[in-house]
């Protein structure tokens, strides 16, 4: 945790730059003057503001902006809470419900950044067009999903809120096959992974887009108290790089 203590008011506004929220967070600090903030910051990367609330025994809590990767503005941010001065009581909401909120949204957000890729490489490439090794952009955009889809397909294996038909079993088993973690395919003696037989940047290119709804799907589908089971695990490559067409950019105050 760090304190950061705003002498001027103009300066809060260096703050509301780089948050990553909506409500009561945003309202105060674009409203009252606010002297003080502390930043809490999780080993993982997240960093969280907390001011109090004006005349209120009360602490508003909300996301700051994450780093290394692209703000996409069709995701919703995650709206920032109201907490009692207890701590215990407040730190269960914020795991509850800010951070599996803003879990929610970076996942959607990974998703959305991997799907432009794929749109932007069939826009770009089309069949026959592709060498050997690949153009650097297309290689670019290739490298970024391989390093996220190993996570998505983890978190669709041991998501159970999801049920999967025989359909998208033999699909995730394929692409598992592909981009999964190195290792046994599944636990017990014996078991090795098959390798792949269609060239992995094929691959994504035919099929990369299936994976990314098929994420998409599950993360709808899965209840918010269950949702954080699935992007936690998608969570770990915290830097996504901008694609080719960049869609917008985060504040940065530093």
């Amino acid at each position: 945790m760090r304190v950061e203590n705003y002498a001027l008011q103009v300066w809060q506004g260096d703050l509301v730059a780089c948050l990553w929220t909506t409500g009561p967070l945003r309202h105060t600090l674009e409203k009252y003057r606010v002297p003080v903030a502390a930043i809490l910051r999780s080993e993982s990367g997240i960093e969280l503001a907390v001011v109090q609330a004006p005349r209120h025994d009360l602490y508003h809590i909300g996301a700051i902006c994450p780093k290394g990767i692209y703000l996409d503005e069709a995701v919703t941010p995650p709206s920032s809470i109201t907490v009692q001065p207890a701590a215990v009581p407040a730190a269960r909401k914020v795991s509850s419900t800010l951070l599996a909120d803003y879990h929610r949204a970076f996942f959607q957000m990974q998703l959305n950044h991997l799907g432009d890729d794929l749109a932007w490489a069939h826009e770009a490439y089309e069949p026959g067009t592709v060498l050997d090794p690949p153009q650097q952009d297309l290689a670019d955009a290739f490298t970024r999903f391989a390093a996220i889809a190993p996570h998505v397909i983890t978190a669709l294996r041991t998501n159970a809120t999801h049920p999967f038909n025989t359909h998208e079993k033999a699909f995730l088993e394929r692409m598992d096959a592909a981009f999964g973690q190195p290792g046994p395919a599944h636990e017990g003696a014996g078991t090795v992974r098959e390798l792949p037989s269609v060239d992995p940047l094929a691959l994504w290119l035919i099929e990369g887009e299936g994976l990314v709804e098929l994420a998409r799907s599950a993360g709808r589908a899965a209840p918010a108290q269950t949702a954080l089971g699935l992007v936690h695990a998608v969570a770990a490559p915290r830097t996504l790089p901008s694609p080719p067409i960049q869609v917008g950019g985060s504040p940065s105050r530093r």
